[in-house]
């Protein structure tokens, strides 16, 4: 059991919570016009970049999850906040995040890694329920490409902000990671708004009972009072 719920209960409403996600990002991408999009960023968009076809392979690292915004050819699968955009992940997701709620160890995923921004080889599902659940790190074989290949420093203390090289793709990442900040915060904002005006619709609607009460009530002592001086008449 997982709180209240059965295990396949908890996973099944955590894939269609985490689908909501993706859904309500569309909905504020495409709102916001101009604005960045909801898509998920394409190593492939970065092949043209000077120094990219340069590779090191770095071994065995801790990665900050947030730090993940790409994909190496699932691009359209998951979307910019690594939610599932297609419900034929469904089954391949569930069997993640089942595995995260049993507390099962996962296989380090497989990352290509540009700057300080990282794109998934292979661990796409891990690392969209991992997002879903809000761990901050995660075990990854990483690739490093282009800029920054001279340093082999841990990534726990090599945060390198990924922009300053000059990717025209990384300064759009941070775009989308700002949208995304906002986003998170207007919906915030509506959640509260909706809830207070449940609120207040809940609290108008036991005045008017309690006002329907006291006419009642009032209604009643009356014709009590008048039964009783009828009473009082006859005696």
């Amino acid at each position: 059991m997982v709180g209240y719920m059965s295990l396949e209960e908890q996973v099944d409403k955590d894939f269609s919570l985490a689908r909501r996600k993706m859904l309500l990002g569309r909905i504020g991408a495409r709102l916001r016009r101009g604005a960045a999009s909801d898509r998920l960023l394409c190593f492939d968009d970065l092949r043209k970049v000077p120094g990219a076809s340069a590779r090191v392979y770095r071994g065995m690292r801790t990665v900050r999850v947030w730090q993940i915004g790409g994909s190496v050819g699932r691009c359209s699968e998951f979307d910019r906040d690594f939610m599932p955009a297609r419900a034929s992940v469904k089954e391949r997701w569930k069997r993640i995040d089942r595995a995260f709620h049993r507390g099962e160890e996962l296989p380090p995923v497989s990352l290509y890694k540009v700057g300080g921004f990282y794109f998934v080889l292979d661990g796409h599902h891990r690392v969209s329920v991992a997002y879903y659940h809000d761990v901050e790190w995660i075990d990854a074989y990483v690739t490093e490409f282009g800029a920054g290949l001279g340093s082999d420093r841990r990534d726990k203390g090599d945060l390198i902000d990924p922009f300053k090289a000059g990717e025209p793709r990384m300064q759009e990442m941070r775009s989308l990671q700002l949208a995304n900040q906002r986003r998170e915060e207007m919906m915030r904002e509506v959640e509260l708004n909706r809830e207070a005006k449940a609120l207040r619709a809940a609290r108008k609607r036991r005045v008017g009972r309690r006002s329907v009460l006291v006419w009642e009530m009032t209604r009643h002592t009356g014709l009590l009072l008048k039964l009783l001086r009828a009473l009082r008449d006859v005696g």
